[in-house]
């Protein structure tokens, strides 16, 4: 028998219900953003649209779905702005526009999950606003993608086949908290100085941009890692297509910032093309490079060789302490750390080679390492 689109609506919002309900404290950036003194995030079952969060709201009353915001959102495929709720046949007898809330301004953007909108993200306001309508519209829809993509992150892990890695479910899980959480707060505040003329002075929109940049590519690993993570899950594939590899070097090395000054690229001077998820590959060559640049002294570089052919070769060098063979044949298992990094108390959790290693298989790649014998360690990735 086939589910219906209306089951298939409710079966989506259940599963994002339960993973919102761990969402942590971003209405509050919603009510700074969209400058709205009462935030809602809705999510309709069969019957009616409930409250699953709010902030600075008087009163919560579940509607039925029928005169709910989140069957407005879903009928228009789009966001909602209202200046004037009480003057809306479609909402001048909600509770929060006819009850003692006296909410006159009403914005929804809607929430999806698994290609049906089952909820929305709500701002409401019962006094004169000086931020207008459209701009209101605009950052609700970013705020409402974060939400999206946090709550489907969170669906992941909640429903996640068991794990080899025996034990280490929480530790997903509280990395998923703990750095989504405050990314997620960095970018919406970046994005909110981005796009308020004069908030940042000019001498100062270089910091911010490298702010927005490298928290975007943190978020970005940080999914990617945790997908990874999921031995039964889907691999890391992407959407693979010819992708020029010198390029895409020369890009991840220029977003480490000052570190880059380090990277010394060694390339045939013209395209190379592999076939590959360009941003999967970003984030599998942006943990070789910062793995390398962590471990070698500061006063030597980063080699990187790239070679062209039927099977293009790039190759990262660093010229730290190595590792011994024991070390390299267990270099890229989930959670291992050489003794070295152990011993120097370096930061990280030895995931992002396991990452790496699945993201570069997945894209039909090898990925080998090997110490010389003068030191340092080799990153080897050669594309089928």
């Amino acid at each position: 028998m086939v589910a219906s689109g209306g089951e298939l609506r409710h079966v989506a919002a259940g599963s994002y219900r339960a993973a919102v309900s761990d969402v942590p404290e971003i209405l509050e950036l919603v009510a700074d953003v969209c400058q709205a003194p009462m935030v809602a995030l809705k999510v309709a079952d069969e019957a009616h649209a409930h409250f699953a969060a709010t902030l600075g709201m008087p009163m919560a009353v579940d509607v039925p779905k029928s005169r709910s915001l989140c069957d407005i959102v879903a009928g228009r495929n789009d966001t909602m702005v209202v200046d004037d709720a009480s003057h809306d046949p479609r909402l001048a007898d909600h509770p929060l526009v006819s009850g003692a809330a006296h909410v006159n301004f009403i914005a929804a953007a809607p929430l999806r999950h698994d290609g049906h909108i089952v909820g929305a993200l709500c701002v409401f306001d019962n006094g004169r606003r000086d931020l207008d309508g459209e701009t209101t519209r605009r950052y609700l829809e970013r705020l409402a993608r974060r939400v999206d993509a946090e709550t489907g992150l969170r669906h992941l892990l909640d429903n996640r086949s068991p794990l080899e890695l025996a034990g280490q479910e929480d530790m997903l899980a509280t990395m998923s908290h703990e750095f989504r959480t405050p990314l997620t707060a960095i970018q919406g505040y970046v994005e909110l100085l981005t796009d308020v003329p004069g908030a940042i002075p000019p001498v100062f929109a270089r910091q911010l941009d490298a702010i927005g940049r490298n928290a975007g590519r943190l978020g970005r690993t940080v999914d990617t890692l945790l997908r990874a993570a999921q031995q039964h899950h889907r691999e890391p594939v992407g959407d693979r297509r010819t992708v020029d590899l010198s390029r895409l070097i020369a890009s991840v090395a220029g977003s480490l910032g000052p570190a880059a000054s380090r990277i010394v690229v060694d390339g045939p001077g013209r395209p190379v093309p592999v076939h590959a998820d360009p941003q999967l590959l970003e984030v599998a060559i942006g943990h070789l490079l910062s793995n390398a640049l962590g471990y070698s002294r500061a006063d030597h570089p980063v080699v990187v060789s790239v070679a062209a052919g039927l099977q293009p070769v790039v190759e990262i060098r660093d010229f730290g302490p190595g590792l011994g063979e024991q070390e390299l044949t267990q270099l890229g298992l989930p959670f291992f750390r050489g003794a070295e990094a152990r011993r120097n108390e370096a930061p990280g959790m030895g995931l992002g080679l396991a990452v790496t290693r699945r993201i570069v298989a997945a894209q039909g790649a090898d990925l080998t390492f090997a110490s010389p014998f003068d030191g340092g360690l080799v990153a080897r990735i050669v594309f089928g």
